[in-house]
Formats: structure tokens, C-alpha cells, sequence
């Protein structure tokens, strides 16, 4: 690990604002769900530890903590504005959610590369698959099952969060919730790609980077300030 890239973050800090916003969630059923993942610790030290991304955004240790405290907080920040349409529990769990199958589908023993089931898989599927299978576990400790169209709706979160089935998502966005998880998730990755591309660029001098493939431009480097 000392010889990969990590995030610039503290770790510890964003796991502890991580678990306190997701404990705001009100609905009880979906917070268990929540927390199951949460208060797995072999789930937890792996998910502080992953990137975010072998390559493209938050390619880094921790990137993938790093990413999804982003989306939770924007998240958290958007709810509000669309309280009549946004079920803001359901949108919160869904930032958590929708990457947790990175976990398993890229390797960072080395460099960062995709595991054999994250090439046949995918982080997609694996996610909606563990959430499935966590809350068959819960209702079978408990006695207590998480309502089945809780589970689905979260796990239509997380095949839906890449917005176009061109990007991956096996379904296209079929609730409130699953359109405004997309456009946050995708608005923390491209924000992350522009400051990657200025960052990376060897034209220190010029004023736009080379053409970048992921931004479908060449990336302005000013630092947005406006003349007075």
C-alpha cells in the first residue's frame, strides 16, 4: 500500500461523517440495511481501503470512501429541494450504495486492476447482489425482514446509477431517486476528472490541457476566478 496513490483525505474522519449522515435516515428498515454493511467489518476495512476506480476518478486507496461521501453529501444537500418528489432515506442509502460492489471488482494489492469477477460481473450486479443477500441474512437473524420493495428499490439504485445502458446500467432510471443518484454520482466524478486532467496535463504553460476522451474536451486550466 505505501507505494500505491491514496487519497489526501483522512480516512478516519470520512468513514465517522459517513456513518453519522447515514444514521440519519429515518425509516428503520432501510437504515438496518444500512447498517449491516456498515458494522461488517471485514466489509468496512475493505471498503476504506479501495479506490474508486482502477483508472478515471478516485483511482487511489480510500478513492472509493473519498467518492461516496461526495455523492452522500450532495445528496444530503439536494433532498431538500425536491421533498414532494425525492424520498430523501431512499436517495441517501442509494449514495451509499451504489458502488459498494467496487469492493470486490478492482484489485489493489499491487496497482489497480479488475478481479476475474469484477471482469465477468461487474461492481453493478455484485452490489444489487449483496444488498439482497444482506437483507436475507437480517431477516433471517432478526426475525425481522427488510420489506421486499425496500430491497428493490435499492437495488434498482444501484443497476441504475450510470444513467444509460450504453455506461452499463442493466436498467435505465426509473424513479426520482435513481435519476438524481446518476447526475450526483456522475457531477463528483467529472468535477474529479477536470482537476485529474489539469493536474496530469505536460503543457504546464498552455491554457487548456490535451483533448481528454473521458471530458469530451480540452479542459480549461484557469482556476474560474472572474476578473473585477
Amino acid at each position: 500500500v505505501d507505494f500505491l496513490p491514496s487519497t489526501e483525505e483522512d480516512v478516519g474522519e470520512m468513514w465517522e461523517e459517513l456513518t453519522e449522515t447515514l444514521a440519519t435516515i429515518d425509516n428503520a428498515p432501510l437504515r438496518r440495511l444500512v447498517e449491516s454493511f456498515l458494522d461488517d467489518e471485514t466489509f468496512a476495512k475493505r471498503f476504506r481501503r479501495a479506490p474508486a476506480a482502477a483508472r478515471v476518478h478516485h483511482a487511489y486507496i480510500g478513492g472509493l470512501l473519498e467518492h461516496t461521501l461526495h455523492v452522500v453529501r450532495l445528496a444530503r444537500a439536494v433532498a431538500p429541494l425536491y421533498a414532494g418528489s425525492v424520498n430523501a432515506d431512499l436517495l441517501l442509502a442509494g449514495a451509499f450504495f451504489h458502488d459498494i460492489g467496487k469492493v470486490e471488482e478492482i484489485r489493489s494489492e499491487v496497482g489497480f486492476s479488475y478481479s476475474d469477477r469484477g471482469n465477468l460481473i461487474g461492481h453493478i450486479v455484485i452490489g444489487a447482489e449483496w444488498v439482497g443477500k444482506k437483507a436475507a441474512e437480517l431477516a433471517e437473524e432478526t426475525g425481522e425482514p427488510i420489506p421486499q420493495k425496500t430491497v428493490e428499490l435499492v437495488q434498482h439504485l444501484i443497476v441504475a446509477h450510470h444513467g444509460t445502458l450504453e455506461f452499463g446500467s442493466p436498467k435505465l432510471p426509473a424513479t426520482p431517486e435513481a435519476l438524481v443518484l446518476h447526475y450526483l454520482d456522475n457531477l463528483d466524478a467529472k468535477v474529479h476528472m477536470f482537476d485529474l486532467a489539469k493536474a496530469s496535463d505536460p503543457a504546464k504553460e498552455a491554457s487548456f490541457t490535451g483533448y481528454s476522451r473521458y471530458l469530451g474536451v480540452r479542459a480549461y486550466k484557469g482556476s474560474g476566478e472572474l476578473d473585477e
